[in-house]
């Protein structure tokens, strides 16, 4: 990293956090405070690893200090990062609609006890995309003794629909979509797609550029669960979730038993923010026990 571009920019966030030259020195295993102060001033360099554990520390998205050339280095860095197999267990992240496997990197806390892989799949349709989620799902367990699965949103029905067959030890499903017939049913319910037209055509597009199929409508229609999932399952749900009724949740948990729910106050269906996101943090450490 060039010393004339990073240490204005650490020195701003330092002072935006309140942070003392002592106390970064400190959290970034530095030995001596002097050392930022010569980052700082442009007379070191801060290695990549360095800024890894800085951007990790802080929470802190790369895109709010550093240019696009060396956020690429950084994921490369992270992505050489991942496929190391330091542990016999390992965590798999199911990122939802236009989410990203690179959304793993907010558990990085766990990677003490796990190693940690986010399977990357497009945001094809839903009846498409099992097979891709299967095979590289059984790519990525392949090597580990243990799996866990957190999995946000349309990530957990990728879940429960398509993995129940794989050796899963715990899950964790955050704002999950519990009940596929109740957000196609939505579509005809509210007028945006008609269920004759649909039948008809086999295949419509909805106001909002989601591409309906009648099949897949049919499939789920009074029923919600095709595959097997006996996997023990945590659901975090945010009372303020309009996409995912808790009458569904209800509905999934008498069908599988093993799971239990737990609601975050205040929260909507996209949880994001740091309060929310260290209450999911410290929800799933005390379930792991970590």
């Amino acid at each position: 990293m060039p010393k004339d571009s990073i240490g204005p920019r650490i020195k701003a966030l330092r002072k935006g956090r309140g942070l003392t030259q002592e106390q970064l020195a400190k959290d970034l295993g530095y030995s001596h405070k002097s050392v930022v102060t010569h980052i700082e001033k442009g007379e070191s360099e801060m290695s990549y690893e360095k800024i890894l554990l800085l951007l990790r520390t802080y929470h802190i998205d790369a895109n709010e200090l550093f240019d696009q050339k060396y956020i690429d280095r950084i994921d490369d860095l992270l992505g050489e990062e991942r496929n190391k197999a330091k542990h016999d267990k390992v965590v798999v992240y199911l990122h939802g609609l236009h989410g990203s496997a690179k959304e793993i990197d907010e558990y990085r806390f766990l990677s003490k006890w796990y190693d940690l892989k986010g399977l990357d799949y497009e945001d094809g349709n839903p009846w498409e995309v099992g097979p891709i989620i299967q095979a590289k799902f059984k790519e990525l367990i392949a090597p580990y003794k243990e799996v866990v699965v957190i999995a946000n949103s349309i990530g957990a029905f990728y879940a429960y629909e398509y993995l129940g067959d794989f050796p899963i030890d715990h899950a964790f499903f955050i704002s999950p979509i519990a009940s596929m017939s109740k957000i196609l049913f939505d579509y005809i319910f509210t007028g945006q797609v008609s269920e004759k037209e649909l039948e008809e055509k086999k295949f419509v597009t909805a106001p909002d550029g989601t591409l309906l199929s009648y099949d897949f409508f049919k499939k789920y229609r009074g029923n919600d669960y095709h595959g097997r999932w006996d996997v023990e399952t945590d659901l975090l749900r945010g009372s303020r979730d309009e996409l995912v009724y808790i009458e569904n949740l209800e509905d999934f948990l008498k069908a599988h038993p093993q799971s239990k729910l737990t609601i975050l106050e205040g929260a909507e269906h996209y949880i994001h923010d740091k309060e929310e996101m260290d209450f999911v943090r410290d929800w799933i450490a005390r379930t792991l026990r970590v």
